[in-house]
């Protein structure tokens, strides 16, 4: 590895990019190398994606000749990876792959397809071809499919000064913050933190100074449990064990932190209906399928909509002010339902809210709501009153208003938590359920109000 320090290029730094790309043009591929020496990988991942098709494939060909290809690689989109993949030989992946971490170089062999993954394994060495293999019969989105095969493991009788001669003699051992402590057969007893070991007498064992007590996870968990017990235990790293309780690896504190991101992302897609690989460098062509079906599902909600707006057209034709405050009562409703919507399928993300606690939460929502409504109803009724001219029209917007705001304060509590129990996924769909609720009842209550007072309007 290089010793030229790292220096922090700014996202969208044009001054690198500009030297970057002329030394892409002019072939100088050490000149390259020297500048990703002193680039943080997070910074080519950066400049990578302002570059032009063709500079970019002339880039990636300086690039994986260089140490730092897995860790840029790892900051693209998967869509580009795989694009990225394809147009490079098997013996150069090969190559890139054997100098990955195992978790990471699990993840670039699932991007490819099977057979050609399984012909990059064949080239690999026997050990490093199984423990791919292995870790790639995972699920991408399990423990197991971000978990780490470089960990440190003793067994329980080995002394701390054997300890630390392990630790010096391993330094591409993933985290050495935790010390595990196993049994003659693999199976995880405790775990000594590096402080405790460095404090410890040196003929002491590691059974007499670790702590039996470990929070662990299995790989055939979802990988956003792993993320959710780091973070809830502070913990840097959390083993992997398997149905016998034997460590089969690690996941450290910065795969928790990726997993959630990713997590958090793809629930915020999902909730917009998009795709998660849908990114501003995706192909306008790939957008516009991924987006288009879930655009003609929202074409037919906003369809019920107006056909409940229509079965009113006759009241809205001898008050035409109701048109003028339509869109505020439900857009009101919508911004409340969202709020809702997002606290609560947080709240069932984090483990914070299930069934047994579903009915609180609804109730606890529907009280918010309707108070939201009250307050801002009434603020309504007084502006539409000195805009109009007309109490009974204000008393009207500020009735629906109230009315509209409970309900999206019910269904955007209730709907998430019915799709949870459903099996169903509460990022998905919700929206649109919610969003034809409020937008439907908003309209009901307003222009049925107003046809049942229309006398005292018109």
């Amino acid at each position: 590895m290089s010793s030229r320090p790292t220096i922090a290029a700014p996202a969208g730094n044009r001054a690198y990019t500009r030297v970057l790309r002329r030394f892409v043009r002019l072939g100088a591929r050490d000149e390259v190398g020297r500048l990703l020496d002193r680039m943080h990988p997070a910074d080519v991942v950066t400049i990578l994606k302002t570059l032009a098709p063709a500079e970019r494939k002339s880039f990636i060909d300086h690039l994986l000749a260089h140490e730092r290809a897995g860790p840029v690689l790892a900051g693209l989109p998967e869509t580009l990876v795989g694009e990225i993949l394809a147009q490079v030989s098997d013996e150069r992946i090969t190559a890139l792959v054997a100098r990955q971490p195992p978790d990471e170089a699990a993840d670039l062999l699932g991007l490819l397809p099977e057979g050609r993954a399984d012909a990059i394994l064949k080239l690999l060495d026997e050990t490093t071809a199984a423990t791919l293999d292995r870790l790639m019969t995972y699920g991408r989105d399990t423990v197991g499919g971000m978990m780490t095969t470089r960990f440190l493991a003793l067994e329980r009788r080995t002394s701390v000064s054997e300890a630390i001669a392990r630790i010096r003699g391993e330094p591409d051992a993933e985290m050495v913050f935790y010390l595990y402590v196993v049994d003659e057969f693999g199976r995880l007893e405790g775990v000594v933190s590096l402080r405790q070991l460095v404090l410890a007498r040196a003929d002491e064992e590691l059974h007499a100074i670790m702590n039996p007590k470990v929070i662990r996870v299995r790989p055939d968990q979802p990988r956003a449990d792993v993320a959710d017990v780091i973070s809830r235990y502070n913990l840097l790293a959390v083993p992997v064990v398997d149905a016998g309780n034997a460590l089969v690896g690690i996941v450290t504190v910065d795969d928790a932190i990726d997993a959630l991101a990713d997590e958090t992302t793809r629930e915020m897609y999902r909730m917009a209906g998009l795709h998660t690989e849908d990114r501003v460098s995706s192909p306008a062509l790939h957008s516009v399928r991924r987006r288009l079906p879930w655009m003609v599902m929202n074409l037919g909600t906003a369809l019920l909509a107006s056909w409940v707006v229509w079965l009113f057209e006759a009241s809205i034709e001898q008050v035409v002010a109701l048109a003028t405050f339509m869109p505020i009562v439900a857009g009101m409703g919508g911004n409340g339902a969202t709020q809702t919507l997002t606290v609560v399928i947080r709240g069932i993300a984090l483990g914070d809210l299930d069934f047994s606690s579903a009915r609180r939460t609804i109730l606890k929502e529907v009280g918010v709501g309707a108070s939201i409504g009250v307050a801002t109803g009434v603020l309504m009724a007084l502006v539409a009153t000195v805009w109009k001219g007309n109490p009974m029209l204000g008393l009207v917007i500020g009735l629906a208003m109230i009315i509209n705001l409970f309900v999206a304060g019910f269904a955007g509590a209730a709907v998430p938590v019915v799709f949870k129990r459903l099996g169903l996924d509460p990022a998905v769909g919700s929206g649109v359920f919610v969003t034809t609720f409020t937008d439907c009842l908003g309209f009901l209550s307003f222009l049925g109000l107003a046809t049942l007072l229309l006398n005292y309007l018109v």
